[in-house]
């Protein structure tokens, strides 16, 4: 008896020590796996701060690449008032090395575009430039009854016009209420907060359109042909792309040239006068690599009226957006 208690108690032991071991083993474990999350967080951390101040650094140089730009515009309009696509500034800037950064940036005339806010003049619809707009929908394949939406949102009054027309009681009565601007447009993105707009509308029309703080004619030598196509509708498609590959190699010099053009003889004289040769309105779009770390910024430049001694200033920057 004495002997079978003996071994029991052994057993017992041995159990025991063996519980002990298997929860020393999960212990020394979870701390591990506790030491190893928290060296996964710290890395993480680490990682993310690094990445913060790479693009803290990229930031910093897309200011001198900002000024690339303006000086490009500075030295357009000490040459000439005419805007074109064989000009300098329409080249863009290849990736150039900046203190170990890549930096790259290109111009685009916004006067080539339809500015939106021309649809209202003095607080009221411009009805020449609301045929203008809703035949550039369509173009587009957009349902051209929205220029009543932008219309409605930038005018001064509450009455809503056309099938697609919305003012101030229509968004509010949204879950997240809020009311139509009664104002000129900042940027083109505030259409996604007209009724019909929606991305895909907005991605289709952003290429065409632009949001300018001074009622303004389109360029006729920078104008894509779909801008073209419905400021002359009295164009066949094969006449406007005529047009658009003309003025590559013989930029319009002046107004009066455009109005002497041969290819515009059937375009009426309102359609001729709302054209133009020349543009104040920039925008610029820069992209920095630093490391890895990108940055891409957005800007509108306004540069002086006039050519030489007369426009002397320096671009002025209208705004400025990180993305």
């Amino acid at each position: 008896m004495r002997g079978a208690s003996t071994c029991e108690f052994l057993n017992s032991r041995n159990r025991q020590s063996g519980v002990a071991i298997i929860t020393a083993l999960l212990v020394v474990m979870l701390a591990a796996g506790i030491a190893a999350f928290l060296l996964a967080q710290q890395s993480q951390a680490l990682t993310r701060t690094a990445r913060a101040g790479e693009r803290a650094q990229a930031a910093l140089y897309a200011a001198p690449t900002l000024d690339w730009a303006r000086s490009a515009l500075f030295e357009l309009q000490q040459k000439s008032a005419r805007v074109d696509l064989t000009q300098p500034w329409a080249q863009g800037l290849n990736a150039i090395p900046i203190d170990g950064a890549m930096a790259a940036g290109a111009l685009r005339d916004e006067g080539g575009l339809f500015n939106l806010n021309n649809l209202v003049e003095n607080g009221v619809k411009s009805e020449p430039d609301m045929l203008v707009f809703a035949r550039l929908l369509s173009e587009l394949k957009l349902n051209p009854d929205l220029a009543h939406a932008v219309a409605d949102w930038i005018d001064a009054d509450d009455e809503p016009s056309g099938a697609a027309g919305a003012e101030s009681a229509t968004y509010m009565a949204l879950p997240n209420a809020y009311r139509a601007a009664n104002q000129n447009l900042l940027q083109v993105d505030e259409l996604r907060r007209m009724r019909g707009f929606d991305s895909a509308v907005v991605t289709r029309l952003r290429p065409f359109v632009t949001a300018l703080p001074l009622r303004t004619p389109v360029n006729l030598n920078t104008a894509p042909q779909e801008v073209l196509a419905a400021v002359f509708p009295t164009l066949a498609s094969d006449e406007i792309a005529a047009l658009a590959k003309y003025r590559l190699t013989k930029p319009f010099a002046s107004k009066s040239a455009i109005a002497e053009s041969p290819m515009l003889k059937s375009v009426p004289a309102a359609a001729v006068a709302g054209a133009d040769v020349t543009s104040r309105f920039f925008s610029v779009i820069i992209a920095i690599d630093n490391a890895g770390a990108q940055i891409r910024q957005s800007a509108l430049l306004q540069r002086a009226a006039g050519e030489g001694s007369a426009a002397s200033g320096w671009p002025r920057i209208i705004w400025v957006r990180t993305d």
